[in-house]
């Protein structure tokens, strides 16, 4: 499982093995999250994340990606600059991790948990039936794997890394 000391080094490239608290699950909507959650404020053309980091604090996220400052007393490492290891040995949560972009923090996070995991990975492109093949794949992969397949069509440079981020250890396959 996805642990703050993934995140933390994902973020930093270095390793942060004292942070061993799980991550439940990666979210970009306050209403879905979670107890153990982290929540991505992403902002977007009619509505902010950032408004809503509070809500998800208050939902039980332990951990919020942040790109700019939010209302609330919220603890907050700012990680577009060097970050001390006394920092990092002394976390506060519910934490606010600032980075330059939530979205590239997002991926960059995903991109290292997949550099984890032995997952075997089916990725189905084309223009036409890409969710029914998905879903006849994965079904079929079933019977022999523990296997996962994102909900729905979470395909996009958001969804895919949310799909990633809910990979574990005990996935055998992910189409």
């Amino acid at each position: 499982m996805l642990t703050v000391g993934d995140v933390l080094t994902a973020l930093t490239k270095h390793e942060h093995v004292s942070a061993q608290r799980d991550i439940a699950q990666a979210v970009i909507d306050s209403r879905d999250v979670i107890p153990g959650a982290l929540f991505v404020a992403l902002p977007g053309e009619n509505t902010d994340g950032h408004d809503y980091v509070s809500e998800a604090f208050q939902a039980g996220a332990i951990l919020a990606l942040i790109e700019r400052e939010v209302e609330g007393e919220h603890a907050v490492l700012d990680l577009r600059k060097k970050v001390t290891k006394k920092k990092l040995d002394s976390l506060d949560f519910p934490l606010c991790l600032q980075v330059k972009s939530s979205l590239e923090a997002l991926q960059q996070i995903a991109r290292f948990w997949r550099s984890q995991l032995t997952t075997k990975v089916i990725g189905v492109t084309g223009s036409v039936g890409k969710s029914t093949t998905k879903e006849l794949t994965a079904e079929v992969l079933e019977q022999r794997y523990c296997t996962f397949h994102n909900p729905g069509n979470l395909n996009n440079e958001i969804g895919l890394p949310l799909s990633i981020l809910s990979l574990t250890e005990e996935h055998e396959q992910a189409v």
